[in-house]
């Protein structure tokens, strides 16, 4: 069980790759609510045990030519309710686990 202190809820209308890669960084895990996120850089998670979690129709969209999650070699990383979808530019994937590109 994760409390809820270690959490970070982001909004796709104020937040941005840079700051919930600040809050991943800081070792939280992150709920996403309803929305498009437009990522200019991947998420990328480096702490074991980081779960991230989206609610309603949370989509991810690398807007350039990236990754939308990057998951270094860490355990117990688990995502959930979370659509990844391509963005205009081409992404060679859109989820890397194991290494960050």
């Amino acid at each position: 069980m994760i409390p809820f202190e270690s959490v970070y809820v982001a909004n796709n209308k104020t937040d941005t790759a840079n700051t919930i890669n600040t809050a991943l960084a800081h070792g939280y895990s992150i709920v996403l609510q309803p929305g498009i996120f437009l990522l200019d850089e991947p998420l990328h998670i480096t702490v074991k045990d980081t779960v991230i979690l989206g609610m309603g129709l949370a989509t991810l969209v690398p807007t350039t030519g990236k990754s939308a999650i990057n998951v270094l070699n860490v355990d117990g990383v688990r995502i959930a309710g979370v659509l990844l979808q391509a963005g205009r530019i081409t992404s060679l994937n859109l989820l890397n686990i194991g290494s960050l590109d």
